[in-house]
């Protein structure tokens, strides 16, 4: 093993959450070493993106980049339930983009190594702890062992889960949604709307936990994922190809028609076990962002929106923590920050899944119009005095209650 090197920021994972933390750690001063265990590109899932992540995009610089790299806009997202009834339409407030995910991580990487984030392609291993505090990590590549210190250790490993998996952040626990399998794959000659509706994100959805997503990633590429319960995978498929012919005869005769002429590019995969928390997720010397601490139901697809604005708020955190040397009172303060805008997440979700039909009304009740909008448009941490947060975790515990009561 080598001597090590310092900085004070040590980051596990290059996705969004990882690339947007070490660009802000960066714009603070500090040093930053980012770790990333694939070489990019390389293929991810989560590939539409809610308004609040285009603005961060804007800001970034890079809406040019995004056009240029033929990602398509996203007007808006349709919701089609059960026989193709029960249809609404969200539309997006900020512009934003459909992505080609190995692309675009790609893109966010480039524009941290232009701010001076420095990159290593290795698998870290474990971390180096002084008493109970985190002081750095170690990490093997091109087959050699390596240790690097670091005044704040970041977590972005996303469903890799590091720090939990080493026992330093809590246990993962399994969250409401986590009984589903998603199976999904890419296809070309996907039949879409006529413009300017065509490059909307399109869910069909036939009963609790049965959906299915389309989203259109390039000018002739849609990406199509399908959601069911985990015991009706294990029972009627074998494989994700299975999984998605079920979901084109059972979910929605929709899917079947847009995908009637479609040719599938590269391989179908599945996911399973994607819900799940982890407490605590900050603790001396390390603190976990984007999934590498939580990750809700991707029906309204807040993963890479939360994971980039987890990532900015953490930086903020980290900077204060080594410039007072204290570390409880900005971390505890990001925690509860990520704490109440996942929550209020969970609770749309949940109530979207319990009552569907009443989600569409509240869509359109002017008293809530915009807020429910500008939740899903990922507002979620920035929402204090609105009235639909609350409607949600009402109707939520008095269903949780009657459920308890049988």
């Amino acid at each position: 093993m080598d001597q090590f090197k310092s900085y004070d920021v040590v980051i596990i994972g290059s996705g969004p959450a990882g690339s947007l933390c070490g660009i802000e750690c960066r714009k603070k001063g500090l040093s930053v070493l980012c770790i990333e265990k694939d070489e990019f590109p390389r293929f991810h899932i989560g590939e539409s993106l809610t308004g609040n992540a285009g603005q961060i995009i804007r800001d970034l610089g890079l809406a040019d980049e995004m056009n240029a790299a033929g990602f398509p806009d996203k007007p808006g997202v349709n919701v089609i339930g059960s026989l193709s009834k029960n249809e609404f339409f969200i539309p997006i407030l900020a512009p934003t983009w459909q992505v080609r995910r190995s692309d675009f991580d790609n893109m966010l990487k480039r524009r941290a190594l232009e701010h001076g984030v420095e990159y290593q392609q290795g698998l870290v291993k474990d971390v180096i702890k002084h008493e109970e505090k985190v002081v750095g990590a170690i990490y093997k590549a091109d087959g050699v062992e390596h240790q690097v210190r670091s005044k704040v250790l970041v977590d972005a490993s996303g469903q890799n889960t590091f720090l939990s998996r080493k026992g330093i952040a809590g246990k993962r626990e399994i969250e409401f949604f986590s009984q589903q399998i998603a199976s999904f794959a890419h296809y070309k000659n996907v039949e879409r709307d006529l413009p300017p509706f065509s490059t909307n994100t399109t869910i069909l959805y036939s009963k609790q936990y049965h959906w299915s997503w389309i989203i259109p990633i390039s000018p002739d590429t849609d990406s199509l994922g399908i959601v069911i319960p985990k015991d009706l995978y294990y029972k009627e498929c074998k494989n994700p190809d299975d999984a998605i012919e079920w979901g084109m005869e059972h979910i929605s005769p929709e899917i079947r028609r847009r995908f009637k002429n479609a040719e599938r590019v590269g391989e179908s995969q599945s996911m399973a076990d994607f819900s799940y928390r982890i407490e605590p997720f900050v603790g001396d010397g390390w603190l976990c962002i984007g999934d590498a601490h939580r990750f809700l139901d991707p029906i309204f697809s807040y993963g890479v929106s939360f994971a980039m604005k987890e990532g900015i708020k953490a930086a903020d955190a980290i900077k204060r923590a080594i410039d007072g040397n204290d570390w409880k009172t900005p971390f505890y303060e990001y925690r509860d920050w990520s704490n109440g805008g996942q929550q209020i997440a969970a609770d749309l979700i949940r109530y979207f899944w319990i009552y569907p039909i009443f989600f569409g009304y509240q869509m359109q009740n002017p008293d809530l119009r915009d807020e429910v909008i500008r939740l899903l448009g990922g507002c979620c941490f920035d929402c204090e005095g609105w009235k639909a947060p609350t409607i949600f975790r009402n109707a939520i515990e008095e269903y949780d209650r009657k459920q308890m009561a049988g």
